[in-house]
């Protein structure tokens, strides 16, 4: 299914052949949850940007993953240098939940042009933790 999304994703974007060659970076949000997960997003087009100030003047991206469920966006090479996921709140119950984050993920350092990026959300049977994994292909 998730494979299947990526190839969609990059089909979108014009790469017949998937993402390789593709001057973008995908962004996958998996959860592997029983709830909800609402996401703020910083992204900036500068490499070096420090943390503080990606996240008052950077892209702000705000998600809803529902439970089970992906959701994926785009963003030029150019356009996405650095990416931080400033808050992730699992939903249990309304505005009730644990919450996670990230550090700051920098092209060159942490990822490339082309990267897809996949975010896994997921928490204990007992969900008073939100943990988020990181892949980078």
């Amino acid at each position: 299914m998730l494979l299947r999304r990526i190839f969609y994703t990059c089909m979108m974007a014009g790469v017949w052949g998937g993402c390789d060659g593709l001057d973008q970076v995908v962004v996958i949000l998996e959860n592997n949850g029983e709830f909800p997960v609402e996401v703020d997003i910083y992204i900036a087009d500068f490499q070096e940007i420090p943390e503080f100030l990606l996240t008052t003047t950077g892209e702000k991206i705000e998600m809803t993953v529902p439970a089970g469920g992906v959701s994926t966006f785009l963003r030029s090479c150019d356009e996405l240098q650095a990416i931080i996921i400033e808050s992730a709140d699992l939903r249990v119950i309304g505005d009730v939940g644990p919450n996670s984050e990230t550090d700051v993920l920098r092209d060159g350092d942490d990822f490339g042009c082309g990267a897809i990026l996949t975010f896994t959300f997921d928490h204990p049977d007992l969900p008073t933790s939100l943990d988020i994994k990181l892949n980078v292909l």
